[in-house]
């Protein structure tokens, strides 16, 4: 029946035990009703227990969230704090670095190297901490980006670190010698000591060899990081970490070459000569300027034990033979020469010095001319030698009865030139006090303070291309091009690039024109570019009525003659020009672009000149982020174009970072940052920024 349920038979059922005491034990139908109530059917019995059951695990859900969100929020802060010390020991050091390139090198102390030293013993420091602080975070990195690219980037940040603190471990004993010991005292460069200093740098050798170590193992790290999907902080953290790590490389590199390099330049194992190019700068040309007087220096043990000046004539140096002119490939744009072999001594198109220096090592060792073959070229021009009167303070050149300082130094060469003494009487005088100016420079330098005042100078003049050097070992030029010093053209593929080189073609009046240089550029949402640069020239009779140079009756015409090369990104194309008389001829070269075209400013007069142009890509993309790169090189021998650049991005770009400090930032229909210097230098912006979909 349906109320009926099958009930175990009597020789199953249990036996029950009544206790006398517990009479309600026993139960009743009516206790059963009420218990059976009380418990309702088995499926609600069931799904309470699941509910309890369900409940309680919702509980334990709860509470294991909460304890990840907590952690998560710790882990994040955590991060962003270990990203913060090391964004501020990154900083510091930065700082501590500007300050170094921003003084000579003569200048620094033993306590200046000894807080460098300092602080990058603290960020070692300050980056194990770090990590010690994160470790933790390990087991679960992989699960978050920004905590897996954060560990790897402070182990990255560590080996760096480390590899800076042995490279200067290896550079103490030569400071020690350099500075005699004293904590104040300046860096004296005792050149004659060469050979001493060579040993200490092979002293420090082995901790070049050991931070050399560390750089590979920070090369490893970096290249570990994925950099997509990762925050603007950390991703800026990693960046700062790759640029210290290309710096740190080409120094240890040049720390581990040093004693073979110097033992070489110096003379040390045997005798050197090097050829020395006169550059006319108020004669500009694009690689510095005419070279109206030549010179050669015998080195050896760190001195110069012999030179010789000489006036630029057409067989002053002796000339190749004339059949080996095919040699020299001239450029249908450039100067005629009715001997081309000429344009290979005094009259190089190039704007990268290197090249005009390895036609003038061939023409001059070609020519079997005396110390030949040289062992490298060693160019200056008139602000150079300037700099070295600065410190030698007069000169007088034997058998001209004339004291020369760096007031009249301009003045008495041309007015010899212009009073009745001609061209070549003018060369000689020139070749005879550049002469006597290395024989002053050689008799002062055994005086320390004298020496630490000309090293100063020199390095000056280095870092501003009135003095620029090319050797014939590869080796070297590598060093010198790290230092700065090669006045090389130096273009990178995929980023934008700017150099103006002027050529004047009659006259010695380039200290007298100001020359401003101002370049907008639009970057496109596809990284290409769309360019326009306008080159100002002011050429004031105010000005040009005191210069000395300035004469049509000895020293050319008044107006300024002039064949312009702009230099731009390989692959570029020309849209548009402005008051340019003739069309720009497009010229390909092996790494860039050059729009060139023959101008001329009038005496009392000013010009401005257009030229837009489009480029190919001019940006790169790093993970989720973009970096433009803009390097504006200086022509050698200008003393200082003054810039004016306004980068506009695309209208989604977001700027995280920019340096150097733009003058003026703002947002039109786009973002738009302007920059404002001096071009004593070369100089580069880069803007890292991101793209919003």
């Amino acid at each position: 029946m349906a109320n009926e349920r099958m009930t175990p038979t009597e020789e199953t059922r249990p036996i029950q035990l009544v206790s006398a005491e517990a009479p309600e034990a026993m139960p009743t139908p009516e206790r059963k009703k009420r218990h059976h109530h009380r418990r309702g059917p088995r499926f609600l019995r069931h799904l309470r227990r699941r509910l309890g059951l369900r409940v309680k695990l919702g509980n334990l859900l709860i509470i294991v969230a909460a304890v990840l969100v907590v952690l998560a929020v710790a882990a994040a802060t955590l991060v962003t704090d270990a990203n913060n010390r090391v964004q501020s020991s990154i900083t510091g050091l930065n700082r501590v670095l500007a300050s170094f390139y921003n003084r000579p090198s003569t200048e620094l102390t033993l306590s200046d190297f000894e807080r460098l030293q300092a602080n990058v013993n603290e960020l070692v420091r300050t980056l194990a901490s770090a990590r010690q602080q994160l470790f933790f975070l390990q087991p679960i990195a992989s699960a978050n980006r920004d905590i897996e690219t954060t560990l790897t980037t402070l182990d990255a940040a560590q080996s760096l670190s480390l590899a800076a603190r042995e490279m200067l471990t290896g550079l103490q004993p030569t400071l020690f010698f350099l500075v005699s010991g004293e904590e104040n005292e300046s860096v004296i460069a005792q050149i004659s000591s060469g050979e001493r200093i060579v040993e200490l740098l092979r002293i420090g050798r082995s901790q070049f060899i050991s931070a050399n170590n560390y750089l590979n193992t920070a090369r490893t790290q970096i290249n570990s990081i994925d950099l997509s999907g990762i925050s603007p902080q950390v991703f800026l953290n990693v960046e700062s970490l790759i640029r210290y790590y290309d710096q740190l490389v080409g120094i240890n590199q040049t720390l581990q070459q040093a004693p073979e390099l110097l033992t070489q330049a110096l003379g040390i194992s045997e005798e050197q000569s090097y050829l020395i190019l006169s550059q006319n700068s108020d004669e500009l040309r694009p690689s510095g300027g005419y070279i109206s007087t030549y010179g050669w220096m015998s080195v050896r043990n760190g001195r110069i034990i012999d030179y010789s000046y000489s006036p630029t004539t057409a067989t002053s140096p002796n000339p190749p033979s004339l059949g080996t002119g095919s040699e020299i490939a001239v450029p249908d744009w450039w100067i005629g020469y009715s001997q081309p072999i000429y344009a290979a001594w005094d009259g190089s198109w190039y704007a990268d010095f290197p090249s005009t220096a390895r036609m003038a090592t061939w023409y001059y060792d070609s020519g079997f001319n005396p110390q030949s073959p040289v062992s490298g070229v060693i160019a200056i021009d008139i602000v150079g030698f300037e700099t070295i009167l600065e410190v030698l303070g007069s000169v007088v050149v034997p058998g001209y009865d004339q004291v020369v300082t760096t007031e009249n130094f301009r003045q008495v060469v041309y007015d010899i030139r212009a009073f009745g003494k001609g061209e070549t009487p003018h060369k000689r005088f020139i070749a005879a006090l550049y002469q006597q100016i290395f024989s002053d420079w050689q008799d002062m330098s055994g005086d320390p303070q004298q020496s630490t005042r000309f090293l100063s100078a020199l390095l000056r003049a280095l870092q501003e291309k009135h003095i620029m050097l090319h050797m014939s070992d590869d080796a070297l030029n590598q060093a010198i091009d790290i230092l700065g010093w090669s006045g090389a053209q130096t273009p990178v593929s995929g980023e934008d690039y700017l150099l103006v080189a002027d050529a004047n073609l009659g006259n010695k009046s380039n200290r007298s024109i100001v020359r401003q240089l101002v370049y907008d550029v639009a970057i496109q949402p596809d990284g290409s570019a769309q360019s326009r640069a306008t080159i100002a020239y002011d050429y004031s009779a105010r000005r040009a009525d005191a210069d000395p140079a300035i004469d049509p009756v000895y020293h050319g015409p008044l107006d300024y003659d002039n064949l312009m090369q702009l230099f731009v990104p390989l692959g570029s194309s020309l849209t548009g020009t402005n008051n340019l008389t003739y069309e720009p001829e497009a010229v390909a070269a092996e790494d860039v672009a050059i729009f060139v075209s023959h101008v001329t400013i009038p005496y009392d007069g000013s010009e401005r000149f257009q030229l837009s142009y489009n480029t190919g890509t001019v940006t790169t993309q790093i993970g989720d982020y973009y970096r433009y790169r803009l390097l504006i090189q200086k022509q050698p021998g200008t003393i200082a174009d003054g810039v004016s650049v306004q980068v506009t991005l695309p209208a989604a770009a977001g700027v995280l970072r920019v340096s150097p400090e733009p003058r003026a930032t703002y947002t039109l229909d786009q973002p738009i940052l302007e920059f404002d210097f001096a071009l004593a230098s070369d100089q580069q912006i880069e803007i890292i920024y991101s793209l919003d979909e």
